[in-house]
């Protein structure tokens, strides 16, 4: 455009040498031409750029198109959907309806019912409110004539107070009527003046019941401790017996056996052996089987003849382990002896507990 713009004017430029006027006039045209064409490009500029806006407005309207054209199909989509959702909820809605008129006609039915309730029990309260009042006038006519009845149970009641508070002051040493008589005076109410008095006598009467039950559960608990600790003594004294028995067979075969090994000389496997038998025979007076078996027959009887062997080869350092070992034997004997004494004596008084348990 713009060389187009600029070749004409060589001819005109030729010719101004000629005529000074044409110059002017060629000179003015072209000024003019150059004015339209600049309006020309800027008009064309204008063109273009709106040809691009509309451009870029139509493939945007393209792209609209496009995601209304999707949107349109989601949305027959969704309707599909909500079509459907539509009739499940209108199945739903006549469900519920035909429900609720269910409820309606159960609803109905328990209100005529309760309406019936009410009614019978309107009746009721007439007619108990009529034996009410038939039984207040009863009862105003029974106050009238209780008067002698009262004073018959005053005098009955007396006797059964005046009883109770001699069983619970021989169990438990203590002037009960004056305490319960200050008890009483603090509490006051709103009763006829005979009515009171019975009632303060039979609430007097009351709290000595409890009283004396609880002072007689008191009685039996110490009567409880008073056998136990009775059978504890006698258990006490047939242990001592026991033991006393004991410490004579003791004594007693302490001599013997003192006297056997007197007789005997140096060998400390025939010691053991006259120990044994010395508490074998304690045991069997006591009452208790000890049986030493036949290994120990046998150890016994091998052991002496070793002994008739090493006798001239045994020291002084010897002879007094034995008597050593001898010496614990004779205790772990003891011990023993002793547990059995134990055991035979808790199981006589557990026995004892029982037998009294099952006479109660």
């Amino acid at each position: 455009m713009e060389t187009t713009a600029q070749n004409p004017p060589q001819p005109y430029i030729n010719d101004l040498s000629e005529s000074p006027t044409n110059a002017n006039v060629t000179i003015s045209d072209h000024h003019d031409l150059l004015s339209q064409l600049q309006s020309l490009q800027h008009s064309f500029d204008t063109i273009q750029s709106k040809s691009s806006l509309m451009e870029e407005n139509l493939l945007l309207l393209q792209q609209e198109r496009d995601d209304a054209l999707d949107n349109n199909s989601q949305l027959k989509l969704a309707t599909k959907d909500v079509s459907h959702e539509r009739d499940s909820l209108r199945d739903l809605v006549r469900e519920l309806e035909a429900s609720f008129r269910e409820r309606e006609d159960g609803f109905a039915k328990r209100i005529d019912e309760a309406y019936l309730s009410m009614e019978k029990l309107e009746k009721e309260v007439e007619f108990l409110r009529e034996r009410n009042d038939k039984l207040e006038l009863e009862i105003k006519e029974a106050r009238n004539k209780n008067g002698f009845l009262l004073k018959i149970s005053m005098d009955l009641v007396r006797p059964v107070k005046e009883s109770l508070v001699k069983v619970t002051e021989c169990v438990h040493d203590e002037k009960l009527i004056e305490r319960f008589d200050t008890e009483e005076k603090r509490e006051e109410l709103d009763l006829d003046d005979e009515l009171r008095s019975v009632w303060e006598e039979f609430k007097v009467i009351t709290r000595l019941a409890r009283e004396a039950e609880s002072k007689v559960n008191e009685f039996n608990e110490m009567k409880k401790e008073i056998r136990e600790l009775e059978s504890s003594v006698v258990s006490l004294t047939e242990e001592n017996r026991d033991i006393n028995s004991l410490l004579r067979v003791a004594l007693v075969e302490k001599e013997a056996v003192e006297k056997s090994l007197n007789k005997l000389k140096g060998n400390s496997e025939q010691k053991r052996v006259a120990l044994l038998q010395f508490a074998e025979r304690g045991l069997q007076r006591v009452g208790f089987g000890f049986m030493m078996g036949g290994g120990s027959n046998e150890q016994s009887m091998e052991s002496s003849g070793a002994g008739s062997h090493t006798i001239n080869a045994s020291s002084a350092a010897s002879t007094r382990s034995d008597s050593s070992e001898c010496e614990e034997e004779v205790v772990s004997l003891a011990s023993t002896m002793e547990r059995i004494m134990k055991n035979l004596r808790l199981e006589n008084s557990q026995l004892r507990r029982s037998l009294e348990e099952s006479r109660c």
